[in-house]
């Protein structure tokens, strides 16, 4: 009898650990929100995997373009500006609901937008994006690897070759791997490589301080000002940052998640994110500016010399493979919750992969995308900073930080979050307000701007305008048909 009982209790306490064990799985992932016992990350743990995000061969690339514009001087001050402000913004708007809830940052998403208008927001911001921003990082990769064996054999880079296709379809193959493994791999990864990145940043700030003084450096113009006009060169200057800043905005929510609280959800970003990518394009401004050069992968070689190029080279390529497994995370993570019952139903590993597959494409038949990163970036800021708008007026001013779960993770059919046939039309007219705002004060695709681009720049007026429509037509219409559970 005894023993009946004490098999009894013992399978008991095992379906119980079973049960734990898939909760956890099912939280790493999103498909749950993640208790505080079970979160990975403090202050400082954080502030790494920001600063593995923040440094990559994109801060060198945009301060490289940041000095098309304007000079060092000027160049440092848009530099700091854009991305303080855009950092600030993109991290109020995702990170304190992910910390405090430990919820994926695309259900809680279906507070804003309801759970259909959420899937057409994910498609937005992560597939087009993200996708996209995989494949030009997995050419850096490359570009960085064959810009290397060329220095090692004393050969001319081929930056489209076929050595650098090669690498970057290995770099993605080897990230899936990485990730299927979790976010513990990740913690990992992060805590390894950033340190030894943030002195590479330093080493090369340095050497090239070395060879030229601050004062000359400083004194340097930019190297082609498309306007006669230095404020607008100015202000297109702190646009290209904002949009750097703004185009954290897919992936933090998601790595805010695995943070204990909400203070350390939200103040690494401006540690890591802001204080990283401003360290890497101040390094790229400089670098550009006194040697003519953009492009890291070769400017590093004629800066550093062979043997110190050969090694910044490789860090800064495996710095491109923490972003790509940072982002790829957060966005499979997403997926899960946006997609079907049948996209659920594919296994974590497999998921991986076919994500995956377009950016293998674009590396292998489109690797000319690589030369279309400034445009690319600047109008990500159009979707990013009214995406923006919206969630801080929502989760601050409209729910006093105050969110649902059981209407975020159960059935949406009826749920409280379902708005109308699963949509939020407020919530998706604020973000079209918003794009369009962007658009009309600033086309990134041809630099024409409105008078009124030199005093406000694009995105922070279309971060207001999608907020302030989001607040009034949500007061006025969404509380008196039910919608939404706002208080």
């Amino acid at each position: 009898m005894t023993d009946h009982v004490a098999q009894g209790g013992l399978a008991a306490v095992e379906t119980e650990n079973v049960e734990a064990s898939r909760y956890t799985a099912a939280a790493e992932r999103g498909d749950a929100p993640l208790l505080p016992s079970e979160r990975l990350w403090g202050f400082w743990e954080f502030t790494y995997a920001n600063s593995a995000l923040a440094i990559a061969t994109w801060a060198f690339l945009i301060g490289g373009a940041i000095g098309l514009f304007v000079g060092p001087k000027e160049g440092i001050a848009a530099i700091v500006i854009g991305n303080i402000i855009g950092v600030v913004l993109t991290a109020l708007s995702t990170t304190p609901m992910s910390g405090r809830y430990g919820v994926e940052q695309f259900v809680a998403l279906r507070s804003q937008f309801g759970y259909n208008g959420s899937r057409v927001v994910y498609v937005l911001a992560v597939v087009l994006l993200t996708m996209g921003w995989l494949a030009v990082l997995a050419m850096m990769f490359g570009r960085s690897i064959d810009g290397m064996m060329a220095l090692s054999a004393g050969e001319a880079a081929n930056p489209t070759g076929t050595k650098m296709i090669v690498a970057a379809v290995g770099a993605i193959l080897l990230v899936c791997v990485v990730v299927a493994k979790g976010p513990t791999s990740i913690k990992f990864f992060n805590m390894v490589v950033s340190p030894a990145l943030v002195l590479l940043m330093v080493v090369m700030l340095y050497i090239i301080l070395s060879h030229h003084s601050l004062s000359e450096l400083l004194a340097l113009p930019a190297l082609s000002p498309p306007f006669e006009d230095d404020t607008l060169n100015f202000i297109v200057a702190v646009e290209v940052n904002l949009a750097a800043g703004f185009s954290w905005w897919p992936y933090i929510g998601n790595l805010a998640r695995l943070t204990k609280n909400e203070r350390t959800a939200f103040w690494p970003n401006i540690v890591g994110i802001f204080g990283a990518a401003a360290l890497g394009e101040i390094v790229g401004l400089l670098a550009a500016v006194a040697l003519g050069e953009s492009d890291p992968t070769i400017w590093m070689t004629r800066i550093a010399g062979p043997l110190i190029g050969i090694v910044a080279l490789l860090f800064v390529a495996f710095a491109n493979m923490t972003s790509m497994a940072n982002i790829l995370y957060t966005s499979i993570v997403g997926l899960r919750q946006v997609g079907t019952a049948s996209v659920r139903s594919i296994s974590w590993g497999m998921i991986l992969f076919l994500f995956c597959l377009i950016p293998l494409g674009l590396v292998v038949f489109y690797p000319q995308m690589y030369d279309g990163f400034f445009i690319f970036l600047v109008w990500t800021s159009a979707l990013n900073s009214a995406l923006a708008g919206i969630g801080i007026v929502d989760y601050f001013f409209l729910r006093g930080q105050k969110l649902d779960m059981r209407s975020l993770h159960g059935p949406q059919e009826n749920g409280h979050y379902r708005f109308w046939a699963g949509f939020n039309p407020i919530g998706l007219l604020a973000l079209a307000v918003g794009c369009a705002v962007y658009v009309i004060v600033f086309n990134p695709q041809t630099l024409a701007s409105l008078p009124a681009f030199k005093y406000l720049t694009a995105s922070v007026p279309s971060c207001l305008a999608a907020g302030a429509v989001h607040y009034v037509l949500t007061r006025l219409f969404a509380r008196g048909r039910g919608w939404g559970l706002y208080p």
